[in-house]
């Protein structure tokens, strides 16, 4: 994705991140050179799948890019989390039937489990990044958004707005973060060879340091 902080984006033109971090390790495990190119989520999609690019990453393992795709990894876990404004009168939401009535400010194109993209009883307000979302949730466009903890955490520094919004205590999951390869041979052993390495990088603590490296103070 093109702009994913802090996972992946361009930092004085350099492109940077946590998922940056794992896969330039498990490159130089692999003796190879990885070019990443920063894209946009569904630019990046079609590049994939047209074959402009090998693969593409980070993803929610849906059971239809299973079917699809050769799903590699994991590369590390997500922590899905609903944050609301500071003085909201929301504490927690103990399950998807909490959302009644809410507006749920969520990422265009974004998976977050099947539970939650199939639910009714609240409306969805789609935006193009967490940024937007928390800009939508300050200006009561949205009662309550739902991200990757670190993707909000990051986007609440970036817009100096920690001290107005706070994070409810029960996340809504804790998901995996894959690579994808082609379904066809040369896809298969792209995957194999990746998913190899980065079962030794979580084996032997590196994805973890490199989490820890990432997280927010």
């Amino acid at each position: 994705m093109e702009h994913f902080p802090p996972y992946n984006h361009l930092k004085g033109g350099e492109l940077v991140g946590l998922d940056i971090d794992i896969l330039t390790d498990a490159a130089r495990d692999l003796g190879i050179t990885m070019r990443m190119l920063p894209l946009p989520w569904q630019r990046a999609i079609l590049s994939f799948e047209t074959g402009a690019a090998d693969g593409l990453f980070q993803l929610t393992p849906t059971p239809r890019r299973i079917r699809h795709w050769h799903m590699t990894g994991p590369m590390r876990m997500t922590r899905l989390v609903f944050m609301v404004p500071a003085g909201s009168g929301l504490a927690d939401i103990g399950g998807l039937g909490g959302l009644s009535g809410q507006v749920v400010g969520t990422v265009n194109g974004f998976t977050y489990g099947a539970a939650f993209d199939e639910a009714r009883g609240f409306i969805r307000e789609g935006s193009m990044d967490d940024e937007t979302s928390l800009r939508k949730l300050l200006l009561g466009r949205a009662s309550v958004i739902l991200g990757g903890e670190a993707n909000l955490v990051h986007a609440a520094d970036r817009l100096r707005v920690r001290d107005r919004v706070r994070i409810l205590p029960t996340p809504l999951a804790e998901q995996p973060r894959y690579a994808a390869f082609r379904r066809d041979p040369a896809g298969a052993g792209k995957a194999a060879l990746l998913g190899t390495v980065l079962r030794q990088m979580t084996d032997d603590g590196r994805v973890d340091r490199i989490l820890r490296r990432h997280r927010p103070g």
